[in-house]
C-alpha cells in the first residue's frame, strides 16, 4: 500500500477521542407549586357601638339610664303612696288616684324626653341617649308629683312652687344645660302637658254631657 493510502498516524486516535455531540433539548420546567388552601373567611365582629359626643344635647354621664330610672321609679312610688294616702283620707277614690299618679309620671317622663330631641334636633344638635333623657325627666317628673301628693301643710299655690322649683332643679342638674336650653325644653314639655289635660278634660266633659231626648 501506498503511503497516501495510509491513514495519518494518530488521527484513528484523536477521532475516538472526539467528544460525541451533546444535545440541546430544552429543559423541562419545573411543575408550578400547588396553591395554598383557602383560609377560611374571618368572622365578622360586630360594629362597637358608638360612644355617645361630650358635646350632644342630651349629656352623658351623672348615672346610667338604668340607675336613674331606679331613682325615679322609687320616687314615683312614693308619689303613689302619698296620693293613696291622701285620697283615703279625703274620702275619694284612692286606687284611681294611685293610678293616675303612676300614669301621669310615665307619661310625662316620655312626653319630657321627646321634648329633648324635639329641640335638640331644632337646634340642630346632636340628641344624643334618648333613654338616658325619659330616666332623668321621670326623676324629675317623680320629684314634682311627690310634693304634691304627701300632703304639704301649705296653700296649693306654695305647694305648686315648691313642685316645679324641684322639677326645675333636676333637670338641670341632670342635664346640665344652659338656661336658654332649659328654658326651651321646660316649654315644650309644659306645653305638651296642657294639651293632653284640656284633651282629657274635654274628653270627661263630652262622656259626662247627656242629650235629653226631643
Amino acid at each position: 500500500m501506498s503511503d497516501e493510502a495510509k491513514p495519518i498516524e494518530g488521527q484513528q486516535g484523536l477521532d475516538a477521542a472526539a467528544p460525541e455531540p451533546i444535545g440541546l433539548e430544552p429543559l423541562s420546567e419545573p411543575a408550578a407549586p400547588p396553591p395554598p388552601p383557602p383560609a377560611s373567611a374571618p368572622t365578622a365582629k360586630p360594629a362597637p357601638k358608638p360612644a355617645v359626643s361630650a358635646t350632644a344635647f342630651i349629656k352623658p354621664g351623672m348615672g346610667s339610664a338604668q340607675n336613674v330610672a331606679i331613682a325615679g321609679g322609687v320616687l314615683l312610688l312614693v308619689a303613689v303612696i302619698g296620693s293613696i294616702w291622701t285620697s283615703w283620707n279625703a274620702g275619694t277614690s284612692w286606687w284611681a288616684n294611685g293610678l293616675l299618679t303612676a300614669y301621669l309620671g310615665v307619661v310625662h317622663a316620655c312626653t319630657g324626653a321627646a321634648a329633648a330631641g324635639f329641640v335638640g334636633y331644632a337646634l340642630g344638635r346632636e340628641i344624643g341617649d334618648i333613654p338616658l333623657a325619659a330616666a332623668r325627666m321621670l326623676l324629675g317628673v317623680a320629684l314634682l308629683l311627690v310634693a304634691i301628693n304627701i300632703g304639704l301643710p301649705a296653700p296649693r299655690f306654695l305647694v305648686w312652687v315648691c313642685a316645679i322649683g324641684l322639677y326645675t332643679i333636676a333637670t338641670l342638674v341632670l342635664f346640665r344645660w344652659e338656661i336658654a336650653e332649659w328654658a326651651g325644653v321646660a316649654s315644650v314639655h309644659a306645653i305638651t302637658v296642657l294639651v293632653m289635660y284640656f284633651a282629657a278634660s274635654l274628653q270627661v266633659a263630652a262622656a259626662a254631657t247627656t242629650v235629653k231626648p226631643a
